[in-house]
C-alpha cells in the first residue's frame, strides 16, 4: 500500500485506475478488508484516504468476485482457490488484517459512513 501513494486521483480515463490495484487484489480475491487497513494507516494523508474511499464506492461492484473470476483461479489461467484460501486465513489470523464481511450495499454503506468521518476530521 505505501509503495502505490500518493495515490492518484480516481477516475482521471474510463479505465480502472492502476493506483488502486491493490485494494482490487486483496478484496476480490483475498475476501480481506483492505478498505479499512488502509484507514488505519496514520502514515497516508487525509486525501489519499479520501480519494481511496470514493475509488472503492464507485467500484464497490468489481471489489466482490463473481463466478468468472472464481473459474480462473484454476492453476492454469491463475493461482489456485485453495492457495488464495491459505493466504487469505494467514492474513486473517495474524490479526493485522480483517475479513471482508461486506454485500456490495453494505460495503457502499460503510464507505460513506467513513467519509463522514474523514470530513469531520477537517472541522
Amino acid at each position: 500500500m505505501s509503495a502505490l501513494n500518493p495515490r492518484p486521483k480516481p477516475f482521471k480515463s474510463d479505465i480502472d485506475d492502476a493506483g488502486y490495484v491493490d485494494i482490487h487484489f486483496l478484496c476480490k480475491y483475498l475476501r480481506v478488508n483492505a478498505i479499512e487497513l488502509f484507514l488505519q494507516q496514520e502514515k497516508f494523508s487525509r486525501q489519499d484516504k479520501e480519494k481511496l474511499l470514493l475509488y472503492s464506492k464507485k467500484v464497490a461492484v468489481s471489489l466482490f468476485r463473481d463466478e468468472l473470476d472464481i473459474e480462473f483461479l484454476d492453476d492454469k489461467d491463475y493461482v489456485h482457490l485453495a492457495q488464495i484460501e491459505v493466504t487469505r486465513l494467514n492474513l486473517i489470523s495474524s490479526g493485522r488484517i480483517n475479513e471482508i464481511k461486506y454485500t456490495e450495499d453494505q460495503l457502499r454503506e460503510y464507505i460513506q459512513k467513513e467519509l463522514k468521518a474523514l470530513s469531520l476530521v477537517d472541522k
